[in-house]
């Protein structure tokens, strides 16, 4: 409703209800001798209630013409005619095809939608979408729209004349702001410097990212053997060359062992 027809309707009101009144203390309330007076001896008093009992009486009017010529909102509209017949669509079927192309994707959902629709064609339809969660109006919106003008030249050819939506609050808030939080934060990761390994450390790659490992002292560091480790090493060096020759049928050597040095 724009704003001349909402004015216009309250002025009618307005008028319609202080003339009523004026009139009705005529009869009945304690001031019906006040009333008869101002009406009969002050002009600018009737002068202004013959006014609001004309705006109310054009106000009246123009309802009883639009009712008696407004066409109805038929159930049905033709969409094409043929030699032989015609093919008509109900308003229905209009709201269950712009229900489903809203709905298909899942980021809005359908909260109402308003056909109207004359018997031969010039159909207009109003939707009212509430977004599961934040959107870009602006771009979401235009490609909605270029859907539903496609979807429904199926149905009613081009019979349509306009497609009007209104976008309601989301479902859910909040989730752009977080959404883009966690790719600025994803995006700074990535573009910080690589960190430098530090000494004693080495770097393994895991799934595509370096990963930077730090060994403990015991690690970094080996212990160097003891002197009985040492000899055992020693005798078992020479029992394996001992066992050798004899294989080969050469003549043994006798190697001392540890314990007898």
């Amino acid at each position: 409703m724009n704003w001349f027809r909402r004015l216009c309707l309250f002025v009618f009101g307005v008028c319609g209800i202080l003339s009523l009144a004026a009139l009705s203390l005529v009869w009945v309330g304690p001031w019906t001798s006040q009333v008869r007076t101002l009406i009969t001896e002050n002009r600018l008093f009737f002068f202004v209630l013959e006014t609001m009992v004309c705006v109310s009486g054009v106000g009246l009017l123009y309802c009883i013409l639009k009712a008696l010529f407004t066409p109805r909102n038929p159930k049905e509209s033709i969409v094409i005619v043929l030699d032989g017949g015609q093919i008509t669509i109900t308003r229905h079927a209009i709201v269950s095809q712009v229900k489903h192309i809203v709905e298909a994707d899942g980021a809005c959902s359908a909260v109402s939608v308003h056909v109207r629709a004359r018997k031969r064609g010039n159909i207009r339809v109003n939707a009212r979408l509430r977004p599961h969660a934040p959107v870009d109006v602006v771009e979401y919106g235009q490609a909605l729209h270029r859907e539903l003008e496609q979807g429904l030249a199926k149905v009613c050819g081009d019979s349509v004349r306009s497609i009007d939506l209104v976008f309601l609050n989301p479902e859910q808030r909040g989730e752009l702001s977080a959404y883009v939080d966690e790719q600025t934060a994803d995006a700074a990761r990535e573009t910080a410097a690589p960190v430098e390994p530090q000494a004693g450390s080495f770097t393994v790659r895991l799934e595509g990212k370096d990963v930077s490992m730090h060994p403990s002292a015991e690690q970094s560091f080996p212990m160097a053997p003891s002197s009985l480790e040492q000899g055992k090493e020693t005798e078992l060096g020479a029992n394996a060359n001992a066992n050798a020759i004899e294989e080969e049928g050469a003549p043994s050597l006798d190697v001392p062992s540890s314990e007898g040095v």
